[in-house]
């Protein structure tokens, strides 16, 4: 796919913090591996340019997409520009393609709800869902961060214990997850989030 910019390029700037890259693919594809420093935001046909807009709450930096093929890339380029975002790279290689061009590749080490459920006095279990859909409860002794929070509050994180990161179906998880581990936590992903959670039966606190 043609690209106003290199892969390198582009990455320098998500380094440098002035553009963000979002991963496109599926969460259970995002955990196994992905871009460093790249947001995971599953792609779907119906407003998806708009949801990330009203995610960046104003910010408008620029876009990448990352994604394994050129039709899904094409598609989510062409609704983040109907939103009015600015999308000057995409890329459609996967991840394959990405190692190739010599740049880094990441996972998330996934846990799944039962295993959270069995070790839950080994994880401090960090909730980065918005305070609105705490309502339905969460994890007991779970702390709320909600992602967009997240940058500022993370020194408030015990970097001696294990972090179990959980949100409402995995997505949102999966990002924060990949970003602190980047700062040296060690964390794991809560596979299906609170939907598997409830799903499974295992107990909530009210807040």
């Amino acid at each position: 796919m043609s690209t106003s910019l290199t892969a390198q390029d582009f990455f320098q700037q998500v380094q440098d913090g002035s553009a963000l890259l979002l991963d496109v693919s599926p969460a259970h594809a995002y955990s196994k591996a992905h871009p460093a420093g790249s947001y995971n935001v599953p792609f779907h046909r119906r407003g998806w340019g708009q949801e990330i807009k009203r995610a960046l709450n104003g910010q408008t930096p620029p876009l990448g997409v990352f994604a394994d093929n050129t039709v899904i890339a094409e598609a989510a380029k062409e609704s983040l520009t109907a939103a009015g975002l600015s999308v000057p790279f995409t890329f459609d290689r996967g991840v394959k393609g990405w190692d190739q061009e010599g740049l880094p590749v990441e996972s998330v080490k996934d846990l799944t709800v039962d295993e959270l459920a069995r070790n839950l006095d080994n994880y401090v279990v960090v909730d980065v869902r918005e305070p609105y859909e705490l309502r339905s409860g969460i994890v007991p002794g779970a702390i709320n961060i909600p992602i967009g929070q997240l940058q500022g509050r993370a020194s408030e994180l015990d970097r001696s214990k294990p972090h179990a990161i959980i949100c409402a179906s995995g997505n949102r998880s999966a990002s924060a997850a990949s970003w602190l581990s980047q700062q040296g936590l060690e964390v794991a992903n809560v596979v299906g989030g609170m939907s598997l959670w409830m799903g499974g039966r295992h107990p909530v606190e009210r807040v």
